[in-house]
């Protein structure tokens, strides 16, 4: 049973991707917040297996919540879910350890599979993350898009 943290500003957004997510024998909501300190309360005192979290919410943002919560002790996965990112926050992304970025609309068949897959090894390469992480950006599909 995967224990899952969900976090996004958008209320409606929200309800659905709970009740997609409630709908998994397999996963179990330990938190539903709505900016990223409630977030971050949730992580640090739920110790969720994999954290589901917006970039743009109040307080502070998905990004912040990473960054602050890769040295807790028991830190989640992380998965992004964006509806369009800067190019200031994909760089400060890159550096973070994200298991997946998805763009809205939401495709919650897709994030259950992710939330629910397990990694082959403990901790990707930094090479491998950045891949993955890039592979997943609107910005470099649309930069593959320009200088091809």
């Amino acid at each position: 049973m995967k224990k899952v943290v969900v976090a996004d500003d958008n209320e409606v957004l929200l309800n659905q991707l709970v009740n997609s997510l409630k709908m998994c024998d397999e996963i179990e909501i330990v938190g539903i917040a709505k900016d990223g300190e409630e977030e971050l309360e949730y992580i640090k005192n739920e110790k969720p297996d994999v954290a589901v979290t917006d970039i743009e919410m109040p307080k502070k943002t998905g990004v912040d919540v990473i960054e602050i919560a890769k040295d807790f002790d028991s830190s989640p996965e992380f998965i992004v879910i964006t509806g369009g990112a800067s190019f200031e926050t994909m760089q400060r992304l890159n550096k973070l350890p994200v298991k997946h970025i998805f763009q809205k609309p939401l495709n919650t068949k897709n994030l259950v599979e992710e939330i629910l897959r397990e990694e082959d090894r403990e901790e990707p390469t930094e090479q491998e993350r950045i891949q993955k992480t890039e592979s997943n950006t609107i910005f470099n599909k649309i930069k593959n898009l320009i200088f091809k």
